[in-house]
């Protein structure tokens, strides 16, 4: 099992970073507030971790197995 994506809601400002990056992983919903898409599980994790690493709010949390990956370790 690879890595599984999730957006802080408190932290997204909606800079669309992960859109552009990732648009089969990542959207907006009608908050302007980027959300994780199923097809996420299809991106390789390396593209997973770089999205995140991009991210200006570092909004978007990657996890391995249950635990937080640290995404700049």
């Amino acid at each position: 099992m690879g890595y599984t994506a999730k957006i802080d809601r408190e932290l997204c400002v909606g800079a669309g970073a992960c859109i552009e990056s990732a648009p089969k992983a990542f959207e907006f919903d009608d908050e302007h507030i980027a959300v994780v898409r199923p097809e996420a599980e299809e991106e390789p994790d390396g593209k997973l971790l770089e999205v995140a690493r991009e991210c200006p709010a570092t909004a978007i949390l990657i996890y391995e197995d249950g635990k937080e990956v640290d995404i700049f370790g």
